[in-house]
């Protein structure tokens, strides 16, 4: 057992905030995905869809500062980028093929995309094996500047791409690979701060601004829905990947976590593994308009006083279904090693 192992096993509250976050981004994309149409009258199930769909990007933020958390103090292994790339080029094979086998309609560069998977469909997917084969870098730079040097750095930063984008409501697009790859690294410094650096009075202080900011993302979406008919509409502040509101929230949902105790749990550590995988199944581009609009068909469900049990129940299925099929690759894999 590696050192690495060690502290996974010591951390299945993180691990456990892993599936979580999972879960939030499928409820994410069961709103944003699935086709409702034009919706124009306020209804219980709106608010409710509204309110469990509106993290999916706050679960990403969580995603990537607990790799900061992580990797800070670890040692930089290749094996780790390759079994990125492994997983990442496994799945979009077996969804390619998946799509050829059901007759859909896939466009030439989403090929050409499955085929090399220094390109991957998914945009965290991108991002994120850019940022983690920067860790070195990062990390380099975090341990060679002071606590307060780092907090200047994250400060500028987060403010830059950030804050104003946030106050002046013109978003960068989440999914290029420049702005992805600022926003992951900011991300990555601040899991790494709360690592060296976090104390009872940092704690205290993400978590108030935490709860603030979720309390500012309920009110936002109240604020669309009641003024829907007046053109007075304010961006959802926590459906970007660069709201300083989505990443506040991210923080303070973040050490929440870290502060409980969860004894090791084989179960939640083997579930939170298969994460990475279940974003690449279930949102390949390939297969998600068929899978949310065919095969689930949300919309048939919308006025049902079960529609938001639906839509818990289904993003737990989605999950469990993907999980398993990456549980099973890894088991396969394990025996070639």
């Amino acid at each position: 057992m590696n050192k690495g192992d060690i502290v996974t096993q010591r951390q299945s509250n993180i691990e456990l905030l892993r599936v979580i976050s999972m879960l939030m981004v499928l409820l994410g994309h069961y709103y944003v995905l699935s086709y409702f149409g034009d919706i124009d009258t306020v209804s219980f199930n709106l608010v409710g869809m509204q309110f469990l769909g509106a993290w999916s990007k706050v679960a990403v933020d969580i995603f990537v500062i607990i790799t900061g958390y992580f990797l800070v103090n670890q040692t930089f292994r290749w094996k780790k980028v390759l079994k990125l790339l492994s997983c990442t080029y496994f799945w979009g094979i077996i969804v390619l093929l998946l799509g050829f086998a059901l007759g859909l309609s896939i466009k030439t560069d989403y090929i050409y995309k499955s085929l090399f998977p220094l390109t991957p469909l998914n945009w965290f997917a991108r991002s994120y094996l850019l940022l983690y084969i920067s860790i070195p870098l990062f990390n380099k730079i975090i341990n060679s500047v002071s606590k307060a040097r780092l907090g200047q750095i994250i400060i500028v930063l987060t403010t830059i791409f950030y804050t104003v984008p946030t106050l002046i409501s013109t978003f960068i697009s989440g999914g290029g690979y420049l702005t992805s790859y600022f926003t992951f690294g900011i991300m990555y410094m601040i899991g790494a701060y709360i690592r060296k650096y976090g104390d009872a009075k940092l704690d205290k202080i993400s978590i108030y601004a935490g709860i603030m900011s979720i309390i500012l993302i309920l009110v936002s979406i109240l604020w669309n829905d009641i003024h829907m008919y007046e053109g007075l509409y304010i961006m959802y502040l926590a459906h970007k990947g660069n709201s300083v509101v989505g990443l506040l929230t991210a923080i303070g949902i973040f050490t929440i976590f870290k502060n409980i105790k969860i004894s090791y749990s084989p179960f939640i550590n083997t579930v939170a593994s298969t994460t990475f995988a279940v974003y690449l199944i279930h949102n390949n581009p390939i297969i998600s308009d068929w899978l949310w609009n065919t095969v689930i068909q949300a919309n048939n469900y919308f006025d049902s006083p079960f529609f938001l049990l639906h839509m818990v129940g289904v993003s737990i299925l989605i999950f469990a279904v993907c999980s398993v099929l990456e549980w099973l690759r890894l088991h396969i894999f394990s025996r070639f090693n």
